[in-house]
């Protein structure tokens, strides 16, 4: 459906008296006979009148704009998550009175088909107009531009510190506990990393000796460095979902005070579904975790380290590596596998020994692998005394192999049938005997297919041999990127108010001293747009308040809001004491009234004697609802 065809739906299927009035207000009185849908067509075309657009989006000042913006921010907003958003900043009737006069001023409207009118949207007239000039996240959220805050060293979600740490896990000075030398990391962040690739099964404990599984770490060596941080860190926080979600909600090129960070996470709690509790634990968490930082500006979200240029190793005739740069995962976990890590810094120092080169091809990763990739990073053949030393070790290591995977046992009259299989031999790890063959877990589902067209037979993958996923991989339940892509409106919309010229022009008509009010009123309440709407209308009178020592008015006006219902009272009582409420009944008390209801929102019991009572006011619950 079209926006101006929404918008004619909800504006058509307004009471009678609504829909007048929003006609006479912008089109001035109505004459008989007449149509509604000619008049519906005659206020479309004001509303979208050029002169008349600007003027309606220039109105809109910045605590309309905050407002605005969370609405479309929320997509459809209930009005307790959008009080709690601004009740640091406003008392509730100051809000809900603010919401009302958006709504008279058609730039947000109840969703359709909710009775109570508790949730809002933006007005389909004019959703496109307030997105190039008016809605603004920034203002809204309340946090500031900054520079990209880049670490001065690695985290523990950073690459080489993700494989230094299983290159230290695996020796046999880490198995207890991991070493990473040359750089201050906490025990707390090893058993992060530790936990983590155990979670994900990246790693598996047999008896006191971590063993990677290859097929696992697979899955991470296509993602680039950026993808790989970002697993760990939401494998970390999966306990946590909403502290997982405002991280991701956070941007790198923003600062967040604190009451802009409250602001985030309450909005990123009511997006995903969440509760929002605890929001200072929600900063701690990221704080401890290094996944932020704060100083004088706010809270800052840290970028993984991400190293500059080409990733190289330089290869000693000591059997000491020396790796910089940009390397991948893979390239990284290739040289974890088979060495023990030295030193970790901007260049780190890694040695290959006879026991880390074994571990290397036990770990699945071929040495040929190990030396193509030594070859390609340094730009040249190895030395030929470390060459034959990984040769020597090689052939001593295949003296005991240790494999996993899965074993397909086949009687003679399939084993030939396999043994000619050129699709089969690929799958195949080793040929144990006849008939009996070891196969690569993730290479397994395809051999069996093989198996069974042979066979003519469905089989099935014992329980206990089947291959174990990532089952704790970070997922992002709801889309966070109307935090991250959004830009600040092309055209910000210039203030021009027109009121002081409008009041003076009021001032000067030929009509009644009530009826200069009403029209005076409108215009503080930004309904009027040009000096055509002050001529020849009909101004229709209505009771909207009472002030002072007019004592008989506020008795009609509490007798009026009770009879005619869709409305509350907003109740002044002193300089600080305001309230809003549902008036439910009116009783003599001696020589003054007292009016009874409920206070909204919470709907608490009050009685207010009407003498207390400096100003009162009728607010509507809602035009369209």
């Amino acid at each position: 459906m079209k926006p101006t065809e929404e918008w004619r739906k909800l504006i058509f299927n307004l009471s009678d008296q609504a829909f007048f009035d929003l006609v006479r207000n912008y089109l001035g009185d109505i004459h008989t006979p007449f149509n509604k849908h000619n008049l519906l067509d005659q206020l479309e075309a004001f509303l979208l009148k050029k002169a008349n657009m600007d003027q309606i989006i220039s109105m809109i000042d910045s605590s309309d704009a905050e407002l605005l913006t969370a609405i479309d921010f929320l997509e459809k907003a209930n009005i307790g998550q959008l009080y709690a958003l601004f009740s640091d900043e406003k008392p509730y009737y100051s809000f809900y009175t603010q919401l009302m006069n958006l709504e008279e001023r058609l730039l947000i409207c109840p969703v359709p088909g909710k009775k109570d009118g508790q949730t809002v949207v933006i007005s389909p007239l004019f959703r496109d107009e307030l997105k190039k000039q008016i809605i603004d996240i920034d203002l809204f959220l309340g946090c500031r531009k900054a520079s990209i805050k880049k670490n001065s060293k690695y985290s523990w979600y950073d690459i080489p510190v993700i494989s230094a740490f299983v290159s230290g896990l695996m020796s046999k000075k880490g198995r207890a506990k991991a070493v990473i030398p040359g750089r201050n990391f906490s025990s707390g962040q090893g058993e992060i990393i530790k936990n983590i690739l155990l979670d994900n099964s990246l790693l598996y404990q047999n008896g006191r000796q971590p063993v990677p599984v290859k097929e696992n770490f697979k899955r991470l060596f296509s993602l680039d460095n950026r993808d790989v941080s970002r697993f760990f860190i939401q494998s970390y926080l999966s306990t946590d979902p909403l502290v997982a979600f405002i991280y991701e909600n956070m941007r790198c090129d923003r600062s967040y005070p604190d009451s802009s960070f409250a602001r985030l996470a309450r909005c990123t709690a009511y997006l995903a579904g969440l509760d929002e509790g605890d929001i200072q634990a929600c900063k701690d968490k990221l704080i401890k975790a290094s996944l932020a930082v704060e100083d004088s500006t706010g809270l800052r979200k840290l970028n993984p380290v991400l190293e500059a240029g080409e990733g190289k190793v330089v290869v000693q005739p000591d059997f000491s590596l020396y790796a910089q740069g940009a390397l991948s995962l893979e390239e990284n976990m290739t040289i974890a596998f088979y060495s023990e890590i030295r030193e970790l810094d901007v260049i780190s120092r890694w040695e290959v020994t006879r026991e880390s080169f074994m571990r290397g091809i036990r770990s699945g990763i071929s040495a040929d692998t190990f030396i193509k990739l030594l070859e390609k990073k340094s730009g040249s053949p190895l030395p030929q005394n470390i060459l034959f030393s990984f040769k020597s070790w090689e052939e001593e290591c295949q003296g005991i192999a240790v494999f996993r995977g899965c074993v397909i046992k086949v009687d003679q009259r399939f084993s030939k049938l396999l043994d000619n299989n050129s699709t089969f031999k690929g799958y195949v790890k080793e040929k144990l005997s006849d008939g009996l063959y070891l196969i690569p877990d993730e290479d397994f589902p395809d051999a069996m297919k093989v198996v069974e067209g042979i066979s003519g037979q469905s089989l099935a993958l014992p329980p206990e041999a089947k291959n174990t996923d990532m089952s704790a991989a970070a997922t992002i339940g709801y889309d966070f990127r109307r935090f991250q892509d959004y830009e600040k409106p092309a055209a910000k919309a210039k203030r021009h108010d027109i009121s002081e010229r409008l009041l003076k022009k009021i001032e000067a008509l030929d009509i009644t001293k009530e009826q200069q009010d009403i029209l005076a009123d409108r215009v503080h309440r930004k309904l009027i747009l040009s000096e055509d709407q002050l001529e020849g209308g009909s101004v229709r009178y209505e009771l909207m308040e009472a002030r002072g020592i007019d004592y008989n008015r506020k008795v009609r006006l509490c007798q009026h809001v009770m009879e005619v219902g869709g409305a509350f009272l907003e109740l002044s009582l002193g300089p600080d004491e305001t309230l809003l409420m549902k008036p439910l009944q009116l009783k003599k008390a001696g020589k003054d009234m007292l009016v009874t209801g409920d206070e909204i929102p919470d709907g608490t019991p009050v009685q207010v004697p009407l003498r207390k009572v400096r100003y009162m006011r009728k607010v509507r619950t809602s035009l369209m609802g």
